[in-house]
Order: structure tokens, then sequence, then C-alpha cells
């Protein structure tokens, strides 16, 4: 007769969190290059590429650590993506965005139909202290983009840091959130429900002798986790909404105690705790950051694939979903909460205003007394902002308040088609050009004014790190946009709350400095975006980025070539994204001696076109001196000088690497006048037996480089590519220093060569192409191409980047339709490429 703890139901639901703040500069809305995101542009591409594109390919390894199986992780595991971190991988990954989406839409038919996709208040911010207005723009704009990008009513809503209070779960359960998801340290008491049936058909209320039952104490998170709980909000009891408490142990051992180094270490925890109970269901509950899996801990994310593939490969704990949990199983238990209360905060919500010790690196000898200036700061600018707001929409819009929380639909979709359709919805009556420009400026207001109290901005430990910095973008941006509206100098006035907020950091000393050093220097107003294209459209082989040539359209321009000057002179509108206001500034771009970048920008010209080209190249023809152009001052009205040093770090680089291509063809170009002399000398070496002078090395580094990227970019031709030659040509560099053969010299060269970021990124291409083209051709020659790189490379000892490669492979080995149309060759090939990838392959 089986025992009562193999008739246990179990069930294991793991949430993750995945989150990151907006990053966007917000004068660009695009994310500037971050330093300490090396190797990477920025932090989003770099969690990105160790987290939220590996969970959507999680490997599954098996016999000699080759890989088994490919696993959507999201398909498996409940989660939460921020709106604002969906938007960017919709635009930068959308191959992975799609995963994400796709495995939501697996998850109905394998969860009953509940799906493991949850909202999330819209750009994080710590719902206890917004006020009420903020707090129900914030519900509806997740709601309102999750239905937008998952087709379908969210069931339940992840809390910054599960940051709770009474009014944000009334304000959720009246716009249909079903649940919720908090630490259990937040549960203060419980007592049993007296059932009668609530708004959406479950059990809900209270009896006459209800409110004499008495609560149990369950405060220091001594709630049993593994049952949802109940929360009425109000004395009828016909509102509530429930609430899933974590386990507090487990969730920690994954978010600090290494336990995701092995996918059974994490089962042997899970088990445990089922192991504990004697009667069921049980739900073993775990949340954590989404980041866990993958960034925070390297592999992360092949624990969770173990994990998941081994409980679907035996019977006894099922994987389940909150909703499909709630269903079956609802509450038996009324629960209060502590009220103003967070997972990541042992002293409530005090982390995002005050100095509570809570901290990130726990230097002794830092404090975070800034965040209460910090905050008090930006709550007063938000009042501010929000009676501009008020004032100036009240004459065109019916409800400002309401049209702001409808403001959403332009910010997924911001075609002038529905651009027009908001107005025209929320206008009292028909608007010209320049009310609509107004209606939208302040409604951006409203979105950088909701942005600057993103949580991360006091999460961390000083007012100079990047995440404060970043609210302080928002709040700046916010100001630009109100300041011809305000009747006091809202700058001046926040300064007054940063001079009190002293940083740990001596270089900035007071929030008012790292204001002027940190933000204003990002500030990007129409003049300075002119500057960018203007020293940019000198060099020719630049790129320009698409937040650039969108924002940018050019009136006209004329190029003069004079005495080492290149000079750009020319017209152009800006326009800025959205509210389409916009700006035509002048500008003249210079270039001197091949070394000197300058470009002088100022309103419109009083000359025309020609005249003001005229007066320039006469100038110009006179010296080659970057003085001469003072004149563009006398017809320029407020004329300013920029240098590269102004410009941000992104386009100082596209400007550099188009210098470099430049270079880098004239030195090609050169060589080729001595490529056969090359060729002769090399062919001299292998006669010989002899290596190259170390006198030679650099150049052959130069040309063994060329060769590679060559080779690279023979995408087609009948022939497979021979990598081979490159070995024999690398071994002809010398002289071999003592101790090493000739072999590992060889090797060390391959792998100096390889650190070129161009290389690795060309290699990488290289392969995706050549297995693109062979699923669309079955043309063997692409699978020799890969299979010559990879021998390569192994033999060379070069790890590279496979991850996309064997994606691709995984989705043309799962093809029946694909695999049957390969040859007995072709499928040898294929095979062998397999096992090059780390596959496991069978016959």
């Amino acid at each position: 007769m089986p025992s009562q703890k193999t008739d246990l139901q179990k069930y294991l639901c793991i949430h993750g969190h995945f989150y990151q703040p907006p990053r966007e500069n917000p004068w660009l809305d695009t994310i500037e290059y971050q330093e300490t995101a090396f190797p990477y542009h920025d932090w989003n591409e770099r969690i990105t590429r160790e987290c939220y594109g590996p969970n959507a390919r999680g490997r599954l390894h098996g016999k000699g650590g080759r890989i088994l199986k490919l696993l959507n992780n999201y398909e498996y595991m409940s989660f939460n993506f921020g709106p604002t971190l969906l938007t960017w991988l919709e635009e930068s990954h959308p191959w992975i965005y799609e995963q994400i989406l796709t495995a939501d839409r697996s998850s109905r038919a394998r969860y009953g139909g509940h799906s493991n996709a949850l909202a999330q208040v819209y750009n994080h911010i710590i719902m206890p202290l917004a006020s009420t207005r903020d707090k129900l723009t914030q519900i509806r704009w997740g709601l309102a983009d999750f239905r937008h990008r998952f087709g379908r009513d969210a069931e339940g809503m992840w809390l910054a840091e599960t940051a709770v209070d009474n009014e944000s779960l009334k304000l959720m359960a009246n716009e249909g959130i079903r649940f919720t998801i908090l630490s259990p340290t937040q549960a203060k008491a419980i007592r049993p429900l007296s059932f009668k049936k609530d708004s959406f058909g479950g059990q809900v209320g209270s009896d006459k002798d209800h409110d004499s039952v008495s609560w149990r104490d369950v405060s220091g998170g001594r709630i049993d986790p593994t049952r949802p709980y109940r929360v009425l909000l109000d004395s009828e009891g016909g509102l509530s909404i429930d609430v899933f408490f974590y386990d507090g142990p487990l969730s920690r051992a994954i978010a600090y105690e290494k336990i995701l180094a092995s996918g059974e270490d994490l089962l042997k925890r899970v088990n445990k705790i089922f192991d504990s109970h004697t009667d069921g269901p049980v739900l073993v509950s775990i949340a954590t950051d989404g980041e866990s899996y993958g960034h925070h801990f390297k592999f992360g994310e092949m624990a969770l694939t173990w994990l998941f593939d081994h409980i679907e490969q035996n019977q006894g704990t099922k994987l389940t979903n909150f909703g499909l949990f709630l269903e079956l199983f609802p509450p038996e238990n009324e629960v209060k909460l502590f009220e103003n209360s967070a997972w990541s905060c042992p002293h409530g919500i005090e982390r995002w205003r005050a100095d509570c010790g809570c901290s990130v690196s726990r230097n002794p000898l830092w404090n975070q007394a800034w965040r209460t200036p910090l905050r008090e700061g930006l709550d007063w600018l938000a009042m501010e902002l929000s009676s501009i707001f008020e004032s100036r929409t009240s004459r065109l819009l019916k409800d400002p308040w309401e049209a702001r929380n409808d403001y959403i639909r332009v910010l997924l979709n911001q075609s002038e088609e529905e651009i027009n359709l908001f107005l025209k919805a929320h206008s009292i009556s028909p608007l010209n050009d320049d009310e609509k420009v107004e209606i939208l400026q302040l409604m951006e207001s409203q979105r950088m004014a909701l942005y600057m109290f993103t949580s991360c901005g006091w999460f961390f430990d000083d007012i100079s790190g990047i995440e404060a910095v970043q609210v302080l973008m928002y709040a700046s941006k916010a100001i630009d946009l109100v300041w011809t509206w305000s009747e006091e100098n809202l700058e001046s006035g926040l300064m007054e709350f940063l001079i009190q907020a002293e940083s740990n950091d001596p270089r900035y000393g007071h929030g008012d400095n790292v204001y002027q050093t940190l933000v204003k220097q990002a500030r990007i107003d129409p003049t300075i975006l002119t500057a960018h294209y203007g020293l940019i459209s000198l060099v020719k082989e630049a790129e320009i980025g698409s937040w650039l040539s969108e924002s940018v359209t050019v009136l006209w321009k004329q190029n003069i070539i004079s005495k080492g000057i290149m000079a750009n002179i020319g017209e152009v509108n800006v326009v800025e994204k959205i509210t389409s206001r916009e700006f035509t500034r002048t500008y003249l771009a210079l270039w001197i001696d091949g070394k000197v970048f300058t470009c002088l920008v100022g309103g419109r010209s009083t000359l025309d076109p020609d005249q003001l080209t005229g007066e320039i190249r006469s100038v110009l023809s006179l010296s080659p001196d970057e003085g001469q152009v003072d004149i563009f001052y006398r017809y320029v009205p407020d004329t300013k000088r920029f240098g590269l040093k102004d410009l941000i770090s992104d386009t100082r680089r596209w400007i550099i690497n188009g210098l470099s291509v430049d270079l880098y063809r004239r030195i090609k170009d050169s060589m080729g006048i001595h490529y056969g002399s090359l060729q002769s000398f090399i062919k001299l070496l292998k006669e010989t037996g002899e290596q190259a002078p170390s006198l030679l090395n650099n150049l052959f580094r130069l040309w063994f480089a060329d060769e590679l990227l060559t080779l690279l970019n023979l995408d087609k031709g009948k022939e497979p590519i021979d990598f081979n030659d490159l070995v024999t040509q690398a071994s002809l560099i010398g002289p071999v220093p003592r101790n090493h053969s000739n072999e590992k010299r060889t090797v060390e060269f391959f792998a100096d060569v390889l650190k070129d970021p161009t290389l690795k990124q060309e290699t990488h291409a290289f392969l995706k192409r050549q297995i693109d083209s062979f699923a669309r051709s079955n043309d063997t020659v692409f699978l020799e191409n890969i299979l010559g790189l990879l021998n390569l490379m192994r033999d060379m000892n070069i790890d590279l980047d496979l991850w996309e490669s064997q994606n691709l492979f995984y989705e043309l080995k799962q093809d029946d339709r694909f695999i049957n149309s390969l040859t007995p060759d072709m499928y040898g090939l294929f095979k062998e490429l397999g096992q090059k990838l780390g596959f496991i392959m069978g016959d």
C-alpha cells in the first residue's frame, strides 16, 4: 500500500523576475557605450548574451559533456519581463524576444490555459512611495504593454522589489489582477477564510462570525509558503487579491549560495522541502532575479534546464505556474501583510528614501544619507511637473490624467496615425499643429517624471553611480520639456535638494556636482546633435547610428576641400522623437590637416546657401587655418564650437572606426604594390624551411589578418575555402622563442591575431552565414567551409562563441523534413558538423 508521502501532490514553480532599468539616454532614446560592460557595448547587451539568450536555448548535456538537447527555459518557468526591457529586446534582439513570446504561448497548452508570463508595474517604481495617480498609471501601462506583447490579459502582476501597500493592491484588483508574489517576511498574520463567491467566481468573504476569528502571527517569515493566501481589500469582502509567498531559504540559496552550480543539488533542496510535508498539495515556489540564471551565476541557466528536463522525464513532482495552481487549489486562509514592505529591505521601504543601512558593497566608510534629499528633490520636481502638466493640458484635453494613462498606446506604436488617434480620442476640440506638439511634449514630461522614480536610482551605494545618474537624467529631460511654461527655474530648485546629498566619492562632493558633471554632459540638445552629424559627415566610412539618421534631415549641404582642410557646410532640421518638435540649425564641420576636428553650429544663416558657402570657401582658400572660419559667427547667430571631446562616446567611436577603415584600406592598397614580392618571399621561406626575421613580424600580422578576413568573406564559390594554407604561412613567422616548438609559436600567433574584436565578429558571422546558406541550398560546400574553420580553430586551441551556430544547427537537426532531404553523403557531413559543435549525434 502506497505511503502518504508517495501520494503527496508535489508541485514546483520557479519564477524569474527578468528586469534591467531603462538605460537609454533620454535625449537620444538610445543606450550609449558603457565601458564597464566590456567586451559588450552596454549592460543590456552583456546580460542578454549571458542570461536572456541562453535561457531561450538552455543546454542539456549528456555523455561526455556533449549537448543532448536544447530547451526554452521560459516554457517551463513562471516569469515577468520589465516592459522597458522587452521594448529594447524587441528592437535589438528580435529572435530572443520572439522566443519569450513563443514560450508563453506554449505554456498555455502545458498548464491548462494558464500562461507563464506575468505583467509588471511599468518602469519598476516603488509603489508605496508613489502617488495614487502614478500607481494607477504604472499598473495600466504595465497591463497594456503586456496585452500588446502577449495577446492576452495578465492574471498576475509583479511589484517592483515586491514593495507593497494596501492601496496598490486595491488598484491592481480593480484592474483585474488576480494575484501577486511576495516575500514570506512580508506576511504578518493569517486566519481561515469564511467562504462566499467573489467577482471572479472564487471563494472569498466573511460571514457575520468571521471577524471574531483570531489572527495567527506568522511574522519573521514563518508563513507556510506552499499554499496561496487571500488579502481582503474591503470590509464587505467583495474585493480581494491572492498572494503567493516564495520559499525564502531556497530562493536565497539560488541568489547567494551558488546552488546553481548543479541542477542535481537544486533538486535535492526542492525534494528536502517536499519531504518535510505529509499532506498536500504542496507548492514549492522559488522567486529570484531572473539574471541569476546565467548572469550572476555563469551557466546557471543550465542547472535550470537540467532540472526542468529531469522533472518532465520522471513522475512525482509536477511543474506548474501560479495561475494553474490557483485554479486547482484556491486559498483557504486570509493573510494580513506588513504595510510598506519589500523583499530587499528589512526596514520596510527605507532603502529607497533613507540611510537605512542596506547597501551593496557594505563599505563601512560609506553611507547612503544622499537617498533622502534625492527622493525629496524628485518628489518636489514631480509635483511641479504635474502642476504644469495639468494647467497646460486642461484647456486642451477632456481628462489630462486619463489621457496620461492611455499614453502607453503611443509608446507602443509611435506612428503618426496612432498619435493622431490618441490626440483625437482625448482632445476637447480639433487641435492645431502647435497644440499637438505641446500635448505630446507634456506627455513626454510625464513619462520622464515616472522614469525618474525607477527604483535602481536608490538601490545602490552612491549618488554618483550610473543608476542614480540615470534617474537624474530623466529629471533633467523633464525640465527641458517644460521650461518654457515654468514660472520658476526648476533646475535651480532641484539643486537646492541635491546640494544636501553628499557623495561618498570625493571627486563629486555633492549631488549638485554630480548633476553638473555627469548629467548635463549627457544632455544632447539640437545644437549638439547637429555637431554630431556634422563631424560624422566628414568621415566617409563612419557609421551613422539610427538615432541620428532618424533625428536629422538635411536641408542643404556643400562639401569644400581646400589646402589641407575638408569642410562640410549645411543646414539641417532636427526633429524630436514622438513630439515632432523641429529645430533648424546651420553647421560648418572642419577636418584640418587630417587631425583637427571642429564643428561650428548656430541658428539660421542670414545669407542664402550659395552666399554662405562662397564666403567660407573664399576664406579657406587663403589659409588652412581654423581661425579663418570665424566669419561663420558673423552670418550665423548663436554659434557654438564643438570638438570630438564634446561628442558622446559612440559617435567618437564611429568616427575613429571610420578613420581606421580608411587608413586600413590605404595601407592595404600600398601593400598591394608589393604583394608579388611578399608572395615570392613567402615561397622562398617555404622552399628553404627558414622563418622570417622578427623585423617582418608586424607586417606579417597585418597581412595575415587581412588574408583571414578575405577568406571569411568568401561566402560563395564552387570550391570549399582552404584554411590550411593559413597554418603553413603562420608557421613562417619567426624566430621561434627558446623552449617553444614551431607548432606552439604558430598557435600563439593565431591566438594573438584573433584577439582582434573585428576578426572575432567576422568569424562568428561567417559560421552563421554558412549554416544559413546550407539550410537554403543543401550544398555541402558550406558544410565543408564550416568544418574547415572549426578544425583550424581546434588545432590552434582557440575557443569560439558557438552559441548561435549551435542554436541554428539544432533547429535543422529537429526538422525531420530537412533531415530527410539530405543524401547519405550530406548527412555524414552534417553529423560531423554536429559533433564539432558539441552535440551527441546518433546514427
